[in-house]
């Protein structure tokens, strides 16, 4: 994973944003799905859609439209290439059960159990039906995940003091609008997002998570201040590329929070 958007967060002039700061993660992937854990952890308002409709030639398959793009993914490279999703279904992950998911992840979902102990996906049906699925049933992604929701377009707006109001940032004394930095303002299709019919989604931050960026149409030139790109890269193991994946995140987070120690995969001292 290659994120070409943030890079060093020593720099002390880098955009930060304090939860409960709203953040589009675009990407249905695994990497999206853990990005939009990640910060629902800190107290981001998170939502997460799928960006493009990359199931629209497999209406066959019945199962949650999250994990693969059917394009040079993550999956494209260890798992499917040019084969259809239909003939391997069933095959076992190109990584051992515990590195599956994060621990991030199987704490999300242990925390909803209660004393059921977990299992861990064999399969990759196993692994995006009931792993991933399982995440965005956790209470921390439950409602915020739009599978069936596409972006047409990115365009960055002002930010006006009714916005700052419906984002519940309070109002500041005598802070100068040019200070302020843009919105990001997502044009969309598909399924609407709970009772929002206006097609369009405003948010502080975007993160697109393992999609290409060409499928996207952007209205603004690149780099831009609090857009983020996770990039997978052709990583020889599966399992390593998780992992890279999980690492760009934390970084991520690390920035946007201003702390350059944050890391929610570090092990915790008892």
């Amino acid at each position: 994973m290659n994120d070409v958007m943030a890079s060093d967060f020593t720099a002390a002039d880098l955009p930060t944003l304090d939860p409960p700061g709203t953040i589009v993660v675009i990407g249905t992937t695994p990497v999206g799905i853990e990005a939009a854990l990640y910060g629902r952890y800190l107290g981001y308002n998170v939502t997460l859609v799928a960006g493009v409709d990359a199931w629209a030639f497999t209406a066959d398959i019945k199962h949650p439209r999250i994990g693969p793009t059917f394009d040079r993914d993550w999956f494209a490279r260890h798992w499917l290439g040019d084969q259809s999703i239909a003939s391997r279904w069933d095959d076992a992950m190109p990584m051992l059960p515990d590195q599956s998911l994060s621990p991030l992840a199987i704490e999300a979902i242990m925390a909803q159990r209660e004393d059921a102990a977990l299992v861990l996906p064999i399969t990759m049906r196993q692994w995006i039906e009931d792993g991933l699925q399982s995440v965005l049933e956790t209470d921390l992604l439950r409602g915020r995940c739009f599978a069936n929701t596409f972006v047409d377009s990115i365009e960055l707006v002002g930010v006006t003091d009714e916005d700052d109001d419906e984002i519940g940032d309070a109002p500041q004394a005598e802070e100068d609008d040019s200070d302020i930095p843009p919105d990001f303002l997502l044009t969309l299709s598909g399924e609407a997002i709970g009772e929002n019919t206006s097609r369009q989604l405003q948010c502080e931050c975007v993160i697109v998570a393992d999609l290409p960026l060409e499928s996207l149409r952007l209205d603004f030139e690149l780099p831009a201040d609090y857009f983020y790109r996770i990039e997978s890269t052709g990583q020889t193991e599966a399992a390593d590329e998780l992992r890279a994946g999980w690492r760009k995140i934390a970084e991520i987070y690390s920035q946007l929070a201003g702390r350059a120690e944050l890391d929610l995969y570090r092990p915790r001292r008892l």
